[in-house]
């Protein structure tokens, strides 16, 4: 048998492992052009996060005054405001001084959420 002689030519060495800044780098590039590549989802997460974090619009419709209201005078102290919203009729007692606003976001009951899924 002949001995054959095996050389590469033109090939390239194997390249040395990446630092973790660089693959870090190269994550957050790859996350961001999948979401400019999705915008539906970027979008839905986005939505998620916002009722996550700060919470769902409620409309307030209910309150009673800290002191008694005569002629055309707003409420500027109220002992409590109700707002009616996603997870039904909420009531806020909001500080001294303070009066309600029409629209406010209100966080989640997560409480509720759960008693609601054992029962």
């Amino acid at each position: 048998m002949k001995k054959f002689k095996v050389e590469v030519v033109g090939g390239r060495p194997p390249r040395p492992p990446e630092s973790l800044i660089n693959r870090v780098r190269r994550a957050l590039s790859n996350a961001a052009r999948a979401a400019l590549y999705r915008p539906k989802t970027s979008i839905l997460a986005g939505l998620v996060g916002f009722v996550l974090v700060v919470g769902t619009p409620h409309v307030g419709w209910d309150y009673q005054c800290r002191h008694a209201v005569y002629g055309y005078g707003g409420c500027e102290s109220a002992r409590w405001c109700a707002y009616y919203g996603v997870q039904g009729r909420r009531v806020i007692w909001p500080d001294i001084g303070e009066h309600c606003s029409l629209m406010k976001f209100v966080p989640l009951n997560w409480n509720d959420i759960f008693e609601r899924n054992t029962q």
